[in-house]
């Protein structure tokens, strides 16, 4: 692993132990994010504004873009996710989505809004996603790649990289 790798898992960390103030929290983790998408050259831009609207993070993987939400709270609501949802399909069609959530349990509505007669453009990294593309021998980019792989062959965003390979080695 890398030294930035080291130093932003390190940063993680002391977030993750709340030893600062939620703004301040939610503003460092969009660094944090913002500097690992970064590290594996995936052409992060910050803090997007159009008329109406804010975008956390976009960041581009060969010839596919991406829009980044962070949220660390303690609930994600249907409200948080049809507003993500509404601001990736303002944007050129294939765009797709990373709703990363810490500390936050998705409402129940939240999940049944994101699939529900909808076709699939958003993928949920929850802490365990973070914490494995901040680890030794994994990446945020190998992270996203297998969360991809399998909502587009099973229609489930919001499985996290663990289960995925645990489901993946049982076949």
């Amino acid at each position: 692993m890398g030294r930035r790798k080291v130093a932003l898992r390190r940063e993680y960390e002391g977030l993750k132990r709340g030893q600062t103030g939620p703004q301040e929290r939610g503003r460092r983790l969009e660094v944090l994010v913002y500097e690992l998408l970064g590290s594996e050259s995936l052409r992060p831009r910050r803090n997007t504004r159009l008329p109406g609207e804010e975008i956390d993070l976009s960041f581009t993987d060969g010839h596919r873009h991406f829009l980044l939400e962070a949220r660390w709270r303690k609930r994600v609501s249907v409200a948080d996710v049809f507003a993500f949802r509404g601001k990736l399909e303002g944007k050129l069609a294939g765009t797709l989505g990373v709703f990363l959530y810490l500390g936050a349990e998705l409402s129940p509505g939240a999940l049944h809004a994101l699939t529900w007669g909808k076709g699939i453009n958003i993928v949920l990294f929850k802490e365990h996603d973070l914490d494995d593309a901040l680890s030794p021998g994994h990446s945020f980019r190998e992270v996203l790649e297998l969360k991809l792989l399998h909502a587009a062959r099973y229609g489930r965003c919001h499985e996290t990289y663990r289960n995925i390979r645990e489901i993946w080695g049982s076949e």
